[in-house]
Formats: C-alpha cells, structure tokens, sequence
C-alpha cells in the first residue's frame, strides 16, 4: 500500500492546516455560558465544507450540531465511517495562570496551545485534513466518510441526544463510529480503546437549622449539618470499596478485559512520584481499580466559615457534590435510585439531586473493525498500541446505541493528543508530531478499512 503521495501532500499542506485549525481555536465556543456557539457551529460547516464535505448545519434542543459526509462514488458496498467530535470547549478560567491567552492559539516548545487545542477542535480537525490530503494526492479511499461534531459535549451532549433520538437516515448505514478524543496513554504511545466509563454527578444538601450557631451556646445538642453529611458519605464507601446495596448491578467485566488490563505498563510507582502519593487508596493494580471497577468521588464540600482565621459555629447547612463513574453494563438512573436509597435510609433530612449522566459503553476487542485501526496506528506512529477496556473518563459514546441502526455497530476511542495535553485546565496543549500524526492516522484508517469492507 502506497502512502508516499499523501505523506507528501500532508508535509505540503501542514502549514494550511495549521492556519485551519487557528481559525477555529480562536473562536470561543463555551457551552457552559453560551459564548461563541451559535457562530461556532457556522464557523464549523464552513470550515469541513472547505475540505471537501458537503456539510449543513443540524438544530438540536440545545446547541447546534454539524453533519458532513464525503460519499463514495457510485459503491453500494464501501464501508462506512462516522468520525464523532464536539465544537464547543470549557471555560478558559484563571486567564492568569495561562501563559499565551487562551483563545489565541500559539506555537510555542512544539506545541499548539489554546483552549480546545485538544479536547477537541485538534482532533476532529484531524479527519477533515486527512479526507482533503487524500483527495488532493488522489488516493481517496472507497469509503464513505461521515462527520458529526456536536456543541455540548462539555455540558451533557443534550443536543446529541436529541438529534440521535429521532433516528437520522444520514447514520443508518455506519459500520463503525470512530471517536478521536482525549489523551493518548500516559507512555505515549498510540492508543485504541474499546470503550469508556459512563458518569453520573449527583448533589447532596443538608440544613440542619436556620442559621449557624455559636459553637459554645449550642454544640452538643445541636446537630451540626458538615458533621452528618460527611457521616453520610462515610456510610457509603469503605476504602475503595462503594458499599451501596445495588450500585454494582449489572457491572460487565469480560476475560478479554482482563487480559487487556494485565498487557498494561506496570508504572504505578512512577504515578505515584510524578503526583506526589504516598500511597494509592487500594490494594488491587492501578489499572484494575481504575478501569474495571466503579468509583464514588466526592468532588467537593462546603459547609460552615471558610475565612481567616476561626469562627467558633455549628453549620446549618452543608453541601457534598459527587461523581460515579460507571463501568458496561451499569445505568446511570438505577445507580442513582440506589444512592438516593441508600441516603434517605442513612439520613431522610438530606436532599439528592441528579445532575450529568452519560452511560459507559463497550465494543468487544475482536471487533473487526480493530484490526485495521491498530495496524494504522502502528504504521504510523512507529510503536504498538496500547490497548484498553474502556477510557477512565466518559464520552458520550454510547447515546449512538440508541439509535436502532447502530445498536451492534462498534464504537472505538482513539484519542490523539499528547498525554499531558492539559485539557480543561489552562495552557491546554497540542503537540505539534500529535497534530501530524493524527491527520496521518485517519488517512491510514480509511485506506485500510476501504480494504476490509466492514461492509460485508
């Protein structure tokens, strides 16, 4: 298989490439505020319509979506791809501790830098450039190739939801979903992952009184609302161990994810050094824990004086936020119905509020659509690919399996950015070789898979 002609034409082109994705980066495209998306989601369709799609703008009950495709000529049987993407982007807090300004993006140790530079203008990009290098070279696979980037993957993917909901004929004929988002490995390697964790964020408030209290007057006798809430929290975990009646329900873990897990670099004492831990919190492998089981995390408590100094009070009122992240075969809603269970149980006073939920989704390892993205990744980026179970964090990948058409269909994570790529947090980065590489992966994918028919 020959790729000289479009390595070429994409050493040619990079420097246009570059100059494309710029233009996209320094768009402000905030779903959690609104910022920029109505004209994001425009600047989008113009720009996969300049490489080579035709694309058309898709109204959602929340932010608009953008569908494109660039269509095999006259092949009933080439196979068909969707590459998913999101537009929109976290908000660029603390732009002093950004060292360029985040919607400026900037090339600075061979790295693109910006808000959204990773996660994910920089990766869905990527296809885009591949299907424009080859066609230019003239080595434009028989495959169909489908695009669809949505604008609220940061804030829930509603409208996602929403557009998938109503079965569009444009996915009924999808052989594979190809998501490319996230960080590669933490090795930097190339990395395939068969699948990700699902979440669910979850609020628990409780008052106590109707104010706070002079600790001298009142403690003892007075309940104190931090004191209970966190005696809540307690109840429901122990060690790394979520002791909740019916929150592992339905949890699905194969041998083949098992056998993945054990084939991962053993770097647990490098992790433990690079963030400072003197100690991890269980005593299974990193990876094990991390990847194949589920997690209750409180990601924040507020509750009584946070100023200088001391003031002697009882809180009235304290206020826990949670995550669970979720493994295949998991739903969010039966795990919620068990957390507020097990709360009203511990505490009837406290009060459980549902917030994001995104279900966990898997594809089987010997899906054959692997096959020819592994050997693309190893060709280009000169190493083997990690492989795993599921992505630690969550997509919303599996909203595709609710569309009838694609309920078998695999769904496969490739991400491309750099694995300190730092996104959502500020100086969020791209590395220039990722950025490269990335538009030589999907190029490879697509030929490889034109030569597999997944369609058959």
């Amino acid at each position: 298989m020959s790729t000289g002609d479009v390595g070429a034409t994409i050493d040619d082109r990079i420097d246009d490439y570059r100059g494309a994705l710029f233009d996209l980066l320094a768009r402000p495209t905030v779903s959690a505020t609104g910022e920029g998306m109505d004209e994001g989601a425009d600047a989008v369709r113009e720009f996969l319509a300049d490489h080579g799609f035709d694309a058309r703008r898709v109204e959602t009950d929340h932010y608009p979506a953008v569908y494109a495709e660039r269509l095999a000529d006259a092949n009933d049987d080439a196979s068909t791809v969707l590459f998913y993407g999101h537009y929109d982007v976290q908000p660029a807090e603390h732009p002093g501790a950004w060292d360029s300004p985040a919607f400026e993006p900037t090339v600075r140790d061979g790295a693109i830098y910006a808000r959204g530079a990773g996660d994910n203008k920089g990766q869905f990009a990527c296809h885009a450039f591949a299907v424009d290098a080859l066609d230019r070279a003239g080595e434009l696979p028989d495959v169909n190739v489908k695009l669809l980037v949505e604008g609220g993957e940061e804030s829930g993917s509603r409208g996602l939801a929403d557009y998938l909901a109503t079965g569009p004929d444009a996915l009924a004929d999808v052989d594979l979903v190809y998501v490319a988002d996230g960080p590669q490995h933490r090795s930097g390697r190339p990395t395939l992952i068969y699948g990700n964790r699902g979440i669910l964020t979850f609020r628990l408030d409780l008052t106590t009184a109707d104010a706070d209290l002079h600790s001298g007057n009142f403690g003892g006798p007075v309940p104190n609302a931090a004191t209970e809430l966190t005696e809540v929290l307690a109840s429901m975990v122990d060690g790394d161990r979520v002791t909740v009646e019916g929150f592992h329900e339905g949890s699905e873990v194969t041998d083949a994810d098992r056998e993945l897990v054990d084939r991962l670099p053993d770097d647990e004492d490098e992790i433990r050094e690079e963030l400072g831990l003197t100690h991890l919190a269980t005593d299974r492998s990193y990876y094990e824990r991390l990847l194949l089981e589920p997690t209750l995390s409180v990601n924040g408590l507020d509750s009584g004086y946070q100023g200088e100094g001391s003031k002697t009070v009882i809180p009235s009122e304290a206020t826990a936020k949670c995550d669970c992240r979720l493994v295949p075969g998991q739903d969010p809603d039966a795990v919620f119905e068990s957390l507020r269970d097990h709360v009203a149980d511990e505490h009837p006073d406290v009060r459980v509020t549902k917030g994001t939920t995104f279900p966990p989704m898997k594809t089987p390892v010997d899906a054959p659509a692997a096959g020819p993205v592994r050997d693309a990744l190893a060709a280009v980026w000169g190493d083997e690919p990690v492989e795993l179970p599921v992505l630690g964090g969550s997509l919303p990948a599996a909203f595709f399996r609710r569309v009838d058409a694609l309920a078998d269909v695999p769904v496969l994570v490739v991400p491309y950015a750099n694995p300190d790529q730092g996104n959502h947090s500020p100086n969020e980065h791209l590395d220039l070789d990722c950025f490269e590489n990335g538009i030589r992966t999907t190029a490879a994918v697509l030929r490889r898979l034109a030569d597999q028919r997944l369609a058959d």
